[in-house]
């Protein structure tokens, strides 16, 4: 029953149309690994809603503890994680006129801080930075998940190139994401329009 669910949670946008609304929330911390002029990848944590929370905790951590054991993330990571492969783990880095998705991740964990769920991995990605800039966009296309960052501290350079790096957060407004239908839970303090943008981190690194 909770693998029927979660394919509807996760894997809808194989079958909803572009006028889906959000169903599931996340917030997104984003350590960006540099050296030199290139991306070496990231490495990105997801804090969920306490709906997906409960639904995660009651059915995988199996001896009720609070915490997940290595099997116990193994079958989290095999029944509600490995198949977003094939919607590239909602990451895309743009440089230049080339956007890329991740071909793999690493190091999955999952843990609880506090009363959230949170899922934490690495993408690896061996990128040369067209004209010392790249962007990193989180987002579901159907906009079945409102994946936003987080307020607090939401990024993070690291590694040998870091130092002449900066970033901002804007809104992509060259994506446009349509939604539509009542919304019957919402952030708090946002407002729904029936368009959504992706936040997209801009990279820019200096030279020396």
């Amino acid at each position: 029953m909770f693998r029927k669910w979660l394919y509807i949670v996760c894997l809808l946008s194989l079958f909803v149309s572009a006028y889906a609304h959000p169903h599931m929330f996340i917030d997104t911390k984003l350590e960006v690994r540099i050296s030199g002029d290139c991306l070496d990848g990231l490495e990105i944590t997801w804090f969920f809603d306490p709906m997906f929370t409960a639904s995660i905790v009651n059915d995988y951590d199996l001896n009720g503890n609070g915490s997940f054991s290595s099997s116990e993330v193994e079958l989290v990571y095999e029944n509600a994680f490995s198949n977003l492969a094939d919607f590239d783990y909602f990451t895309y880095v743009s440089t230049g006129n080339t956007t890329l998705s991740p071909s793999a991740v690493e190091d999955f964990a999952v843990f609880m801080d506090g009363q959230t769920l949170a899922y934490r991995f690495f993408v690896p990605f061996d990128i040369h930075c067209c004209d010392g800039c790249f962007a990193v966009a989180i987002y579901d296309h159907t906009y079945y998940c409102d994946i936003l960052y987080c307020e607090d501290s939401p990024i993070t350079l690291v590694g040998p190139g870091s130092s002449n790096a900066s970033f901002q957060i804007v809104e992509n407004n060259s994506i446009e994401i349509l939604y539509g239908g009542a919304v019957s839970v919402s952030r708090d303090g946002k407002t729904y329009t029936g368009m959504a943008y992706p936040q997209q981190v801009v990279v820019t690194i200096e030279d020396n």
